[in-house]
């Protein structure tokens, strides 16, 4: 793959920075939005659902609720502008350096992948939402409560924890389309996949070990929906490309 020289990265940030306005324009407006009319439902809605019955919610700082409504929109002002802003950098990339000479991704394929993309990402958050927080977090309750103590989380930690956690599932849910989009245009191989498989597992429990308590049932429930999709990523992307050259 080409590198990027001095003068490529100059062209690049000159091409960009009037369209990166733009970006900050969305990203604000969506924030206002979410932070004037979401963001207080959304949080109601994620304590009702999940908070573990006997725990409490409370403020660790007289600031703390408007931090965290600050913090979600901006999370999802960012969310919302990120199709833009890969386009942006594809776009870019592709008319003033060579460094993706040899990808090629037509409006009509870039659409299809914008919509798996998105019907991914929400079962990603669907998983993570439904099934492994509320297993979680009521791990976690019950594991305070055997040791005799009262389970008060700060209103930022509890909420900042769910909404990481789950940004997480819905990237971890995007693996099938990137592997397909990798060796579709020739940047890796399937049988690089297959190959690697051990260190993937590896990784991905390494991934799992980090992001969650030290106990082997929370770890198996982000490191076992890794593992699997890895593997329904393979068997896809093998069929699809067999499919593309017959």
């Amino acid at each position: 793959m080409p590198d990027l020289t001095s003068k490529e990265i100059a062209e690049v940030l000159v091409a960009i920075r009037i369209k990166l306005l733009r970006i900050v324009i969305l990203i604000f407006v969506v924030w206002a939005i979410f932070y004037a009319f979401i963001s207080d439902l959304l949080i109601e809605k994620i304590r009702a659902d999940l908070l573990p019955k006997g725990a409490n919610l409370i403020y660790r700082a007289p600031l703390e609720g408007l931090i965290l409504k600050l913090k979600i929109s901006l999370i999802f002002g960012i969310l919302f502008a990120l199709p833009y802003i890969v386009k942006l950098v594809y776009t870019t990339l592709k008319e003033r350096t060579e460094i993706l000479s040899g990808f090629e991704v037509s409006k009509s394929r870039a659409v299809v992948y914008a919509f798996v993309a998105f019907l991914l990402f929400i079962a990603g958050l669907s998983y993570g939402y439904m099934i492994m927080l509320p297993l979680f977090l009521q791990f976690l309750y019950e594991s305070a409560r055997s040791q005799g103590v009262l389970a008060f989380y700060s209103l930022s930690d509890f909420i900042n924890f769910i909404v990481l956690m789950l940004v997480v599932f819905g990237v971890i849910f995007q693996m099938p389309l990137f592997m397909y989009i990798l060796v579709k245009n020739g940047v890796a191989d399937i049988r690089t996949f297959k190959y690697y498989r051990r260190h993937f597992y590896i990784a991905f429990l390494t991934i799992a070990a980090i992001v969650t308590p030290p106990d082997i049932f929370t770890q198996l429930m982000v490191g076992v929906p890794l593992i699997l999709f890895f593997e329904i990523s393979i068997v896809i992307v093998g069929i699809l490309t067999r499919f593309s050259r017959s």
